[in-house]
């Protein structure tokens, strides 16, 4: 179990009761500090803790004024300051927020909003073209709020005038902001899942649910006022939303806005944070370009050599990382202290190493039926091969497999912050519960005797080996990812001539580490060998017995998950 002694205790975090309370206890504790950075048209703009609260309180105001107070609106685009006051004013006010994936088409975006009753649409200059598309379709909606562009319609606001409107109010005496009831058991919000399996549903969560888990990660976590994040995953997401956004909020963490996941490496050196909040897919393709320079320069020994030593000097409470592996952290900015990774299982032997390098990374588990946050691995309790112990608010145990041979079995959940429902489908709702009010997650998993979760699998992708045995896809998927030479990789049970079933990897190869060129021949005899030696560590009826090599990369949710559904 790892320590990660490189992390500094801070002051215990204030505890949310509601979003109002959060945002004005904020502003008092933080004032004219940064909350966000971000750029517009290439210029870097600023807005404070106190700024932010003023401009909720005003748009909350202006809510009520237009006659949209307790309404369901639809907020999509890039992260932006605009965004999150939406987010929040619409939930303070006593309405329904529907976050939307930005890179939906617009006829799939105009589905959502008319199937979740919508009548306003905020939205940031990237969504343009695509609300310029929608316009003339969704009579439905009376208001299109626009965070830095306005289209020509009367139904157009600006953000900015909305902000105007409500603080020429507040200062003439309204205090309907002040006024608002909040219940924090109402339905607050309604998320569209992003659909891996092929559909996708509206998930009802309150206020009570996301408040629970952003007080969770509060307390799960080690980060405050000196802490700074740099956001590069979808805003609309849960994951980022209530873990970088709302509790970063709540901590007095500044964030500064990456243009998109592309422009990730060059935001961390020009904003040299020391927190990130990712995916394990990013990680995992940093973790292989660091290594494939290291093998490049011809100093693997050299490094894995310091590793040992360093690892040892840290057991004893010399940390000598910086000095030894500054020139690898430094791709991070140079300040980067931690990572708190989810969305999907990553190998352990990642987490190793840049624990080596002197980055913590803490695995943790969320869906967004649970708002999102299940379990995180903690500081000074870290178990690197699992997604760590439930956080508060929150119970987890184990519904038992027959089949299993390692008490394996689907993970449920109860607590605080479990959905309400599924947005006018009753069906699924009573589907995704067990009699007794636990929330089945969909995952495989098992839990050892201190709590701690492992996943093995998704209940969705497990394949029935010939002998009636499960096999999970993704420990699969885990040991190839391994190999160098695999880009991407999906693993599937084909069927047979035999009529059984053959567990068969798709895989996009590395053509940055086979070199450009290589024929699909020599490319198939280098995989063939190393899917043998893995092999030879599993038992029989997990044996990936055939591979098909693949030259695109597969299609993907905004998150970086691969939509399996599509793999044929």
């Amino acid at each position: 179990m790892a320590t990660y002694n490189n992390l500094k205790p801070v002051e215990a975090p204030k505890f949310i009761e509601d979003f109002r309370q959060m945002l004005r206890t904020s502003a008092e504790r933080f004032g004219d500090k940064a909350l966000y950075n971000y750029k517009v048209n290439g210029e870097l703009c600023s807005i404070s803790y106190a700024e932010f609260y003023e401009n909720v309180r005003a748009f909350s105001t202006a809510l009520t004024l237009k006659g949209l107070a307790g309404k369901t609106i639809a907020v999509t685009g890039d992260t932006h300051p605009a965004w999150t006051a939406a987010f929040y004013s619409v939930m303070i006010t006593g309405g329904i927020i529907v976050p939307l994936d930005h890179e939906l088409d617009a006829a799939q975006m105009a589905e959502f909003m008319k199937i979740s009753k919508c009548c306003a649409v905020v939205y940031t200059s990237a969504m343009e073209p695509k609300i310029e598309e929608i316009l003339p379709k969704a009579d439905f909606l009376e208001y299109y709020i626009s965070a830095d562009c306005k289209l020509d319609s009367d139904k157009c606001i600006e953000f900015d005038e909305m902000i105007k409107l409500g603080k020429d109010a507040v200062e003439n005496g309204d205090t309907s902001f002040e006024d608002a009831v909040i219940d924090l058991d109402k339905v607050s919000a309604i998320l569209f899942t992003s659909g891996t399996t092929g559909s996708s549903k509206g998930v009802m969560l309150s206020q009570g649910n996301i408040v629970a888990s952003a007080n969770a990660s509060c307390l799960s976590t080690q980060y405050g006022p000196d802490d700074v994040f740099v956001s590069v995953l979808p805003i609309h997401h849960t994951y980022e939303l209530t873990t970088g956004q709302i509790a970063a909020t709540n901590l007095g963490c500044t964030t500064y806005v990456c243009e998109g996941i592309r422009y990730a490496t060059r935001c961390f050196k020009e904003y040299k944070p020391t927190s990130l909040i990712l995916v394990p897919l990013f990680l995992e393709t940093v973790h292989k370009k660091i290594w494939a320079e290291i093998k490049r320069k011809g100093i693997e020994k050299k490094v894995r050599a310091g590793m040992a030593i360093s690892d040892q000097l840290l057991k004893l409470g010399i940390d000598n990382r910086e000095k030894l592996f500054g020139e690898i952290t430094g791709a991070f900015g140079g300040r980067l202290k931690s990572i708190v990774v989810g969305g999907a299982p990553i190998d352990p032997q990642i987490i190793r190493d840049f624990y080596s390098f002197g980055i913590s990374v803490f695995q943790s588990y969320g869906i967004t039926q649970c708002s999102p946050l299940v379990s995180v691995n903690r500081t000074g309790k870290v178990k690197f091969e699992t997604i760590g112990q439930p956080v508060d608010f929150c119970e987890v145990k184990i519904a038992p497999m027959a089949e299993s041979e390692n008490g394996e079995g689907e993970i449920l959940v109860r607590g605080a912050n479990v959905m309400k429902g599924y947005y006018e489908n009753e069906e699924a709702t009573r589907a995704a519960f067990t009699d007794d009010g636990w929330f089945g997650t969909g995952d495989i998993g098992k839990l050892d005797k201190a709590g701690y979760i492992t996943i093995t699998g998704r209940l969705k992708n497990v394949i029935i080996a010939s002998n009636g045995k499960n096999v999970f896809p993704e420990e699969l998927e885990e040991r190839l990812h391994r190999i160098t030479a695999v880009r991407e990789c999906v693993v599937i049970g084909r069927d047979g001539d035999d009529g059984e079933t053959v567990i068969t990897a798709v895989i996009v190869p590395d053509y940055d580490v086979l070199g450009e060129g290589t024929s699909d021949t020599a490319a198939s005899l280098i995989l063939k060998e190393a899917i043998a030696q893995i092999n030879r560590t599993l038992p029989a009826y997990k044996h990936i017995n055939r591979f098909e090599i693949r030259h695109e990369d597969f299609e993907k949710t905004l998150t970086k998950k691969i939509k399996r559904f599509l793999v044929k």
